[in-house]
């Protein structure tokens, strides 16, 4: 059988249509992980999971063991479902003992053997993408992490903004596992609302690039010209996203506005935190930044820092330039107090 497509073979899992024996291989482990549970949900019953469903790792199995298991009638229900992941670490001695399987798959059975990597000159894998529904998970390209990002998000019931989308890619890269990581944590930090902000991924992904983000948005928020300038050297030496830094000081300076705001109506506490929609445990430093500056300030900044995107989004050569820029006409020569 050839190699199927990723998108195909999802639709057959959906649709209930089954093959004995699959091969699933690919350098994206999230991808793999993830077929198991689409596995679960299309093969088993749920009344039957415990006397129906095998997971395996070829690393420390025994083989003999995974061939009875597919070997197994299944119990009130139509199939087992058996899981071999990591098939590249079984010996050639063990692919022999698996031969038979492979040549005859077990009708009654969905025998599943997972690798993060194949080696085709190998007469085992040969005979697998002979016989097998093959299917291979490559990485994602660069431009589709995006769109992964959103749909790993509601996955895991969140809703994510376009603007923290873009900064998680910035700070988690391009791994999917890493990403779902980092989302699991943005869930579990922003809890009722389930939505994520630009915000929220500063403020919960620890990543060095993120800290410097951090250390330049915190810079800013303390009107210091100086270290402010001296962060972002540091930023665009690393190859941060211009229009990401932009996003996440504007963010920044709309809280610090809102803030200003609230203290001015005599909010604080609990009650300052809810209007200005921030973690109780970041207020403090919210408030002790908002008092650096005046509202007229801070509502010239936001014009700045809008001006300043459009700038880099017409001109991104001369990003550093406007960048620069950007932090003289908005923080003091030196920090205020």
């Amino acid at each position: 059988m050839a190699v199927i497509d990723a998108q195909k073979f999802y639709r057959d899992l959906e649709k209930g249509q089954l093959s004995p024996l699959y091969f699933l291989f690919g350098e994206e482990p999230y991808l793999l992980n993830q077929s198991v549970d689409r596995f679960k949900y299309a093969v088993l019953n749920e009344g039957a999971i415990d006397f129906n469903y095998s997971l395996f790792y070829a690393s420390d199995a025994d083989v003999s063991v995974v061939r009875d298991a597919v070997e197994t009638l299944p119990m009130m229900a139509p199939r087992r479902l058996v899981i071999l992941k990591e098939s590249q670490e079984l010996t050639d001695k063990e692919w022999a003992e698996l031969e038979p399987l492979i040549e005859n798959a077990v009708d009654s059975t969905v025998f599943v053997l997972l690798a993060s990597r194949v080696d085709k000159r190998k007469k085992s894998i040969r005979s697998l993408l002979d016989k097998a529904e093959c299917v291979e998970f490559k990485k994602p390209y660069e431009n589709q992490i995006p769109s992964w990002i959103n749909y790993i998000a509601q996955s895991l019931g969140l809703t994510i903004s376009n603007e923290a989308i873009h900064l998680l890619h910035k700070l988690a890269g391009h791994h999917l596992t890493e990403i779902e990581g980092e989302l699991k944590k943005l869930g579990e930090f922003v809890e009722g609302s389930r939505r994520i902000e630009v915000s929220d991924v500063a403020q919960v992904v620890s990543r060095s690039k993120e800290e410097n983000v951090f250390d330049f948005t915190k810079a800013i928020g303390e009107n210091d010209r100086v270290k402010a300038l001296e962060h972002l050297v540091h930023l665009l030496d690393q190859g941060q996203n211009e229009i990401g830094i932009i996003s996440l000081v504007a963010r920044h300076v709309r809280i610090l506005l809102t803030v200003k705001k609230g203290m001015e109506e005599g909010l604080q506490g609990a009650k300052l935190a809810h209007y200005a929609q921030v973690p109780p445990y970041f207020l403090d430093t919210y408030t002790d930044q908002s008092r650096r500056w005046t509202a007229k300030k801070l509502e010239q900044t936001l014009v700045v820092l809008s001006e300043t995107d459009k700038a880099l989004k017409s001109s991104p050569l001369s990003s550093h330039i406007w960048l620069e820029n950007m932090v003289l006409k908005t923080c003091s020569s030196h920090a205020a107090h």
